[in-house]
Order: structure tokens, then sequence, then C-alpha cells
């Protein structure tokens, strides 16, 4: 196995035909047995992996190269999900352009070249598989909510039926009603995973204006989450649900990491990743 097997992958079981912008072979390495996968990668994990033995480090987020530098365009995926949930593409695609804005200027100024040099340096393969990851888990949070919950439910209802999922019940964090009420009607929702990073104001404000009830997110600012109670009130009928990062990000991981380990490669995690 060598790391375009890795990535091939995760696109076969994310149900995607090509590369997502945010995802990346940083430095190849072929004849992969031994894998180190974490949620965050710094330079010194570098280091350990390879005084250990590991053959690749995978990240889940960005490590540089084009994930950092073409990162923006993933955004795209949230104006789909408003789109798939009714909101009209013109006001979906004006949502993803503010916050592309913002992010095009993060991009510009990162030192997109500082993990795959130190990489290169001492010898060791480098990849990130980001919005495959979360495409699996955006799924399965998605399919586990249309499966199992009753007619007419509400916030709280959601929330028990997402700890059906094992991660968040392993998780140190609990999912959290950030605005709205837990018992409140769960009305119309959709869950917003798997497009690069939340949808801040832009895209909440845009659902919560065309008909979306509830929004799920994995995390939120708080800059973003006190205009949001600005715009729709802090307990109003509208509800924004976050699940938590590290949590939400484990369960399309760890999906992945269980083909890996069926198809014969020793992979390991760290940094984050919610055993289950």
């Amino acid at each position: 196995m060598d790391t375009q097997d890795i990535l091939d992958a995760a696109l076969r079981l994310a149900k995607q035909s090509e590369i997502p912008s945010d995802t990346t072979i940083n430095v190849p390495a072929k004849n992969v047995r031994r894998a180190l996968f974490g949620i965050d990668v710094e330079a010194a994990d570098l280091w350990i992996a390879k005084e250990k033995g590991y053959d690749v480090v995978i990240a889940h987020h960005p490590t540089g190269g084009s994930a950092t530098l073409d990162f923006p365009k993933v955004l795209v995926k949230h104006a789909d999900i408003l789109a798939r949930h009714g909101v009209p593409r013109p006001v979906a695609d004006a949502a993803v352009r503010e916050m592309q804005e913002d992010r095009e200027q993060r991009a510009h100024a990162e030192n997109y070249d500082r993990l795959p040099s130190i990489a290169r340096l001492i010898g060791i393969g480098l990849m990130c598989i980001h919005n495959p990851c979360d495409e699996i888990g955006r799924r399965v949070m998605d399919e586990t909510l249309r499966a199992k919950l009753k007619p007419n439910p509400r916030v709280r209802d959601a929330i028990d039926t997402l700890y059906t999922i094992p991660e968040f019940q392993a998780a140190k964090t609990r999912i959290a009603v950030r605005m709205g009420k837990i018992d409140s009607p769960l009305g119309k929702w959709a869950v917003h995973h798997g497009a690069g990073t939340n949808g801040g104001l832009p895209v909440a404000r845009a659902a919560f204006e065309h008909g979306i009830d509830t929004v799920f997110y994995i995390h939120i600012d708080a800059g973003a989450l006190r205009r949001l109670w600005e715009l729709f009130g802090r307990e109003g009928s509208k509800n924004l649900v976050v699940t938590g990062h590290v949590a939400s990000d484990s369960i399309g991981i760890n999906t992945l990491v269980r083909e890996l380990r069926a198809r014969g490669l020793r992979i390991d995690t760290y940094s984050g990743i919610v055993d289950v």
C-alpha cells in the first residue's frame, strides 16, 4: 500500500470522484506498513513518528501545500448543502463568497511549506485527508437523524439520536445548544459538516432566513455566535446545535481507519481522535 492507495480508500468511502482542495499528499510514501493518524500534526510529531518506525503521518487538518493554499475552494460545499435544503442557489453562493473572502486572505498568508519541508528533510511520508473524512462523518450524522427521529421531534430528540453514534458517547465534550432551546421543535434541519469549516454567520444566516429551523455545526467561534444571537435571538425560534469538533471529526476518521486496518495497514491514532 502507498499514500495514493490510502487516499483512494478515503475517496471511495466518501463517494467522491475528485480530490477535494483541502486534501493532499504532501510527501508520497511507498510500501506503507505503519501509519500514524491524528487530527492535528506538528513538526515534533513527524520526528517522533520517524523515530518510532512509522512510514507515513496522516493528518486530518490541512498540513500545507495545496491543501492550505486552495482551502477556500472547498467552502463551496456549504452552498451545495444549503441548496439541497431549499435555499436559493444565488443566496447560498453569496454566503460562501463572504466566507471565502476571509479565508483567502488567511490562506495567502500561511507558511504553506513548513510541515512538508520538515517531512522531506527527515524522510517520512506526510498527507492530510480532510474533506473526505468530514463528508463521511456528515453522512453518518445525517443518515442517523433521518433513520431514527420520530415524527414531530424536538431539538432534544435530535441530540439524543446523535448520542447513538459511538464517538459522541465517548467524547469528553457534550453536544450543545448554542442558540434556541433544547425543547423547541426541531423543524426543518440541516447538518453543515463536510464543507471545510463551520459556516459561521453567513451560512447559518442564509439557512435561517430561508426556512431552515435548526442548523447543526461541529463548532463555531464566539464572534459569529454573538452576531447570530443579535439577528435571531439567543433563545428564539431558530436553533443552532454544536456537536463538538474532535468528536465529529472522529466519526469519519474512524470509518477510514477501520477500512485501512481491514486491508492490512497497521495504523495508530492520536492527537484528538476519539477511539471507539
